[in-house]
């Protein structure tokens, strides 16, 4: 007997649904009612917020039992519930790849980053609304002191005028750079390098501990097939995870990528290390395309919906080039679209994650194969066992029915992707209007 339903409710599961399915009507909710996909909604952030809730506590088997037994005040986290916005990040990957591509930031950092910029600009204005009244404050006492003695008229004016200069540039310190008061995102960006540097040093530790398991065996075709079915079987259970068999499969590459230009680099005059380098940083470019153009493409598909939805809403019929009317999009035709921009903007977002996993992931390996406190023997050896990891991971695949179970959230990329440069067939005649 369930007590209160309103967790079940949330997510549109049974009282009896199974972790799968709480897993994958979560999934589907959570990108719906995103905030980012509802800019226009003051109630998305709350109807958010309680999707997560609903989705920490059911998919814990012991907060669920407390919910169903005593309802939601016996069934809070120990700790209190975890961000909404983290629990999205869950949906690439989740805790399950994070000792290898550490916390993906990105997208949370890009909205802070608008608040801090806004909040900076704010407080610029502020400032120079109040220099400009203590100026006009400080020359009105000028003004007032004129008829007074001229010595004391001259200090005032010394000393009023040397007030202002101070105000107008900022202080005495202020027009040195080296003590211009920081801003809250020049701060925050500060901080965000260093984590990412602590970040960076803590998984070459991991990666290096991980590789160890085969350079410091007898490293013999025993150890090494030992070494490829180990991780084998951890790729069986990461491939699950949503986005898992891409984060793999983009981890492999990387792996594969890094191994070869640091061995090529060493035999023939490292001609081909640098031939697998040039190719990297092509592959780089095209990554950093494939980013932009995703988000560009969520962008205009959303600018798209939100003028067919005024056109919809509009009393003034729509009109035709030779002003001819012509119908209106239908509810069906608006949802068709909503469905589309739901792919394009989790599109974007994976691809802007992807593109953050493999900065991280180089420069991890970097670190590990570059590191001069070993032996060169041991970093060639390193690289050897980086080589074998990453085709393992390149080699995983999903059966049929493991990417049943696991393809909610790529199936609406791959749709969106399918679909990219699509213009609904009313567009153009909502442009008209």
């Amino acid at each position: 007997m369930v007590v209160d339903t309103t967790y079940y409710d949330l997510l549109g599961v049974a009282t009896d649904a199974k972790q799968i399915d709480i897993k994958k009507a979560y999934r589907k909710k959570s990108v719906k009612e995103h905030p980012d996909k509802n800019p226009d909604d003051p109630t998305a952030t709350e109807r958010f917020q309680a999707i997560s809730e609903a989705y920490q506590v059911l998919s814990s088997e012991e907060l669920r039992m407390k919910y169903d037994k005593f309802g939601k005040e016996e069934a809070m986290p120990k700790n209190g519930f975890e961000d909404a916005g983290e629990q999205f990040a869950a949906i690439f990957g989740g805790e399950a790849f994070t000792s290898y591509i550490g916390e993906l930031t990105l997208l949370k950092n890009i909205q802070n980053t608008q608040e801090l910029s806004e909040e900076d600009e704010r407080a610029k204005e502020q400032e120079a609304s109040e220099k400009a009244t203590q100026q006009a404050h400080n020359l009105n006492n000028n003004n007032n002191a004129s008829n007074g003695d001229d010595d004391t008229k001259s200090a005032e004016d010394s000393t009023n005028n040397g007030t202002a200069k101070k105000l107008t540039s900022g202080g005495d310190d202020s027009s040195n750079p080296e003590t211009k008061k920081k801003g809250k995102l020049e701060e925050f960006e500060e901080q965000q390098m260093l984590d990412k540097e602590k970040s960076i040093e803590e998984l070459s530790k991991t990666l290096s501990d991980r590789l160890s398991i085969l350079t410091e065996s007898a490293y013999d075709d025993a150890c090494k097939e030992s070494f490829d079915k180990k991780f084998e079987e951890e790729a069986n259970m990461l491939k699950m995870e949503s986005f898992g068999l891409d984060i793999l499969h983009t981890i492999g590459e990387i792996y594969c990528e890094k191994a070869n230009i640091f061995l090529k680099s060493q035999y023939l005059w490292g001609f081909g290390g640098f031939y697998h380098s040039v190719k990297a940083k092509g592959g780089l470019v095209m990554d950093t395309v494939r980013t932009v153009s995703a988000a560009l493409d969520a962008q205009s598909t959303m600018t798209e919906l939100e003028k067919l939805k005024e056109t919809a809403n509009s009393e003034e019929p729509l009109k035709d080039e030779a002003g001819n009317v012509v119908e209106k999009p239908t509810v069906e035709e608006l949802a068709q679209l909503e469905q589309l921009l739901m792919g394009k903007v989790l599109s974007a977002a994976w691809y802007g994650s992807k593109f953050e996993i493999m900065s991280t992931l180089r420069s991890v390996c970097d670190k590990v194969l570059e590191d001069e406190t070993a032996e060169m023997s041991t970093r060639i050896r390193r690289a050897e066992a980086l080589k074998r990891l990453g085709k393992v991971f390149r080699r995983a695949y999903r059966t049929k029915t493991e990417q049943e179970d696991a393809q909610v959230f790529e199936e609406l990329v791959a749709e969106a992707s399918k679909k990219k440069g699509h213009k609904h067939h009313t567009s153009s005649t909502a442009n008209k209007q």
